[in-house]
């Protein structure tokens, strides 16, 4: 997690990225790099900045043609249906009125019961 605070917003995405690429079929390493993004996500000593770039990651790789990996689906739900991560309530996902309906539509995507925010 330190290097995630480190290094700058270049160096940030690409660990995030490489985080993000072992998010794949259902087993112990998927599980382990779930939780990783997840705490990072959670972390109260991380900037909102951070948050935004692992939200961003994720979105970039569900707003692209399935299949989508079972890891990415169940991490980016987990964000959406947990209140400890609350994710609705960050800045970046109220930005403009079309970032909104773009989570919005991933949301609904991922987790046809997805109450509107």
């Amino acid at each position: 997690m330190g290097l995630v605070r480190e290094v700058d917003s270049e160096g940030r995405y690409r660990v995030l990225n490489a985080i993000a690429n072992q998010l794949r079929f259902p087993n112990s390493h998927t599980h382990y790099f779930s939780c990783v993004l997840l705490f990072i996500f959670q972390s109260r000593h991380d900037a909102e900045i951070i948050r935004e770039q692992i939200t961003r990651v994720l979105i970039e790789r569900l707003i692209v043609n399935k299949p989508h990996p079972w890891g990415l689906l169940i991490t980016f739900i987990e964000l959406i249906k947990n209140p400890t991560y609350d994710l609705w309530r960050h800045d970046f996902v109220r930005g403009s009125r079309e970032i909104e309906q773009l989570f919005q539509s991933v949301a609904r995507f991922c987790l046809p019961q997805v109450p509107p925010p």
